[in-house]
């Protein structure tokens, strides 16, 4: 009850300090800011306190319920989105208040016309093309469906070999990924342009670009190698060809109908035995020396090939007890603060 009382007299000082604006005295642009620093919470805490305060400004019977103790604060600012007094809904959890005020929410024609019409979704590069940042707004109808397709695919995705499951937010982009590619795993001609003076000074983090514009590094690299017809192109700084010409290392097709045979279909990844997208892979890295024939090659499913091989960087190691592949901790195991990437526009 003291932290409902506490919480409640902390709307009432907010509403103070908004009429006061003393935000404006200090520099802040808004009050959700000014709130954010002086409270020492998040900028997305600061606004879920402004919209409650203003929200129940001239409903003086939800702030009296919360200082009494009779409702959570959560129940308020549910029952603040409702316009009239509806009582504190005490046969609803508090999921069920938010439903019941979205039933209440007025949607008009024009409002549909509205959504459709400016639903927009934009997709900015870094200056590589390494990174991308995607933004956007979608209708309800878009939205929801996106949101199904989304969260499916996400919750359909094992879990990492070291038992972590990811962010929900990276099995999203993750889910989306693999939507994009249609569930299709292509083995691609690629054409791969090396600046030689560049990627020998880096080890290749540096002077890598495919044809298609993006510049890769050395996970995105081994990948590309690992089952496609690969062009390269080397060049000189001065942008002269030192070698030209196709490296056909493909996978020819009847291995690769041999190597998924052997494990009749299944992924090779201990525990797993998905046979979705089952793909061929190098043990040895073919960049690092390894030969493309039978016994350096396993059927991994996609999950396990694209995203803990190749993007999360697990090194593989043969189980003795039952010959299926076990995970040992990537490469790079201990990872920087994420640096801020600059794009474009």
């Amino acid at each position: 009850q003291l932290v409902r009382s506490l919480q409640a007299g902390l709307l009432e000082d907010l509403e103070f300090f908004d009429r006061a604006q003393v935000f404006t005295a200090e520099g802040s642009r808004n009050l959700s800011e000014w709130a954010a620093q002086k409270l020492d919470v998040g900028v997305d805490t600061a606004r879920g306190l402004v919209r409650t305060m203003r929200r129940t400004a001239d409903k003086p019977w939800l702030r009296e319920a919360l200082a009494a103790g009779v409702i959570s604060f959560d129940r308020a600012e549910a029952l603040s989105r409702i316009p009239e007094n509806v009582g504190t809904m005490a046969h609803l959890d508090v999921a069920g208040v938010r439903r019941a005020a979205a039933d209440l929410v007025e949607i008009t024609g024009e409002d549909e016309v509205r959504s459709a019409e400016t639903m927009f979704l934009i997709m900015q590069p870094s200056l590589d093309e390494s990174w991308w940042k995607l933004r956007g707004a979608l209708d309800g109808v878009t939205g929801a469906a996106v949101d199904r397709a989304l969260t499916g695919k996400a919750d359909a995705l094992p879990d990492l070999p070291d038992g972590e499951t990811g962010s929900a937010a990276w099995r999203r982009a993750i889910a989306l990924g693999e939507l994009a590619t249609g569930g299709q795993s292509p083995h691609a001609n690629i054409t791969v342009f090396v600046n030689a003076d560049q990627a020998v000074e880096t080890n290749g983090t540096t002077g890598i670009r495919l044809e298609a514009g993006p510049r890769v590094g050395p996970q995105a690299l081994s990948a590309i190698f690992c089952d496609s017809v690969t062009e390269i192109t080397v060049t000189t700084g001065d942008g002269v060809p030192m070698r030209y010409g196709r490296r056909s290392r493909g996978i020819p097709p009847q291995l690769r109908r041999a190597i998924l045979a052997r494990n009749h279909g299944f992924c090779w990844a201990d525990g797993c035995n998905s046979r979705y997208r089952v793909e061929v892979h190098h043990k040895t890295p073919w960049s690092e020396g390894g030969t493309t024939d039978a016994g350096n090659l396993v059927g991994l499913c996609w999950f396990h090939h694209q995203i803990v091989v190749h993007q999360r960087g697990f090194q593989l190691y043969d189980d003795p007890k039952t010959g299926r592949l076990r995970f040992g901790k990537p490469k790079h195991h201990e990872h920087d603060p994420e640096p801020e990437r600059q794009t474009t526009g």
